[in-house]
């Protein structure tokens, strides 16, 4: 439907987070979040901070539909009974302007962050890689763990996550799912001869020091932290690898990892940054050998938000499902 979207006239249509992962997983989704990557112009995010938390707003473009999504972000909300993170994403037709559909944003984000992760660690991590350690056991662990499970034949993933109970919940989960995850109180267990690990972690100083990191082979997905005062991964580990980022403008306002590495003077001012577009179109190898260390940076583009945007709504179209309300 390249050119606009097709809809009954004057119906907009809702997608909860239960109507979303039943119409897509975040395999299906890493398969094609590449094209996010495209030549598309490039959207930036905004924010909107006031006292306790932010308002994220960002809008992007693709295909036939124009996705603005709008995101919340407030630590205190737990307090309150309520998700830390929430918001709605509000799809448009491209070539009308109609309001077209309504999304729950908090769960778009899980599971495009999850895809696109996989899409990345399966470019970079080693072939041979059979060792998973996951860290965090948040909101974004079961989708990265379903995503990774299946991107390599693991014989370890491991799980571990400061709050004990909440990784055995998501571990029971995962089993449920036919993915084996065992549990590591322990986090210098955990990754341990790691041959990838993947950070979802809302933490403000490493997670741990580059000594106790295998020193060749290793791939590093770093998912949490979000915004310039955070950081999960060492300085150190990030002055001996290869840089991968989805946006070298973007990982450079709002990877802590990467602005506070250059703050301790680990990491040049300009460091070389590869963006998974380059990788994903094959204008760069990713990897280049089995002892190289890599480690990608994920902050989130407003692309990836609209491309998954636009497949569920389409999919909900084909599939006649969510919500149907009468909008003129």
């Amino acid at each position: 439907m390249e050119g606009g979207a097709c809809h009954a006239g004057g119906v907009l249509t809702f997608l909860d987070a239960s109507a979303i992962d039943d119409l897509l997983t975040v395999s299906e989704l890493a398969d094609v979040i590449g094209d996010a990557f495209g030549s598309s112009p490039r959207f930036a995010r905004s924010a909107v901070d006031v006292d306790g938390g932010e308002l994220l707003l960002m809008p992007a473009a693709h295909a036939g539909t124009l996705t603005v999504k709008t995101l919340t972000l407030f630590e205190g909300a737990p307090a309150h009974g309520l998700p830390g993170v929430q918001g709605l994403a509000t799809v448009f037709d491209a070539v009308t302007g109609r309001p077209l559909a309504v999304l729950d944003a908090a769960a778009v984000t899980r599971l495009r962050t999850a895809a696109v992760t996989v899409s990345a660690t399966d470019r970079l991590a080693r072939p041979d890689a059979r060792v998973l350690a996951v860290v965090g056991a948040g909101e974004q662990a079961k989708g990265h763990l379903a995503g990774l499970a299946r991107i390599r034949p693991w014989t370890e993933i491991r799980l571990h996550s400061r709050g004990v109970d909440k990784a055995r919940a998501v571990a029971e989960w995962a089993r449920g799912q036919g993915i084996g995850v065992e549990v590591h109180e322990s986090l210098g267990t955990a990754i341990a001869d790691a041959d990838v690990i993947c950070t979802l972690t809302s933490a403000a100083d490493p997670l741990f020091e580059d000594a106790a990191l295998p020193r060749e082979g290793l791939h590093v997905s770093a998912v949490g932290g979000y915004g310039p005062a955070r950081r999960e991964l060492p300085a150190a580990l990030l002055a001996r690898s290869s840089l991968f980022v989805e946006s070298a403008d973007a990982a450079l306002r709002e990877a802590g990892d990467l602005i506070l590495a250059i703050a301790d003077g680990a990491l040049p001012p300009s460091p070389a940054l590869t963006e998974l577009g380059a990788v994903l179109t094959a204008h760069h190898p990713g990897r280049r050998d089995a002892t190289e260390t890599t480690v990608f940076t994920s902050v989130g583009l407003p692309a990836e938000d609209a491309l998954t945007c636009d497949l569920l709504y389409r999919r909900a179209l084909e599939q006649g499902a969510g919500l149907e309300v009468p909008f003129d």
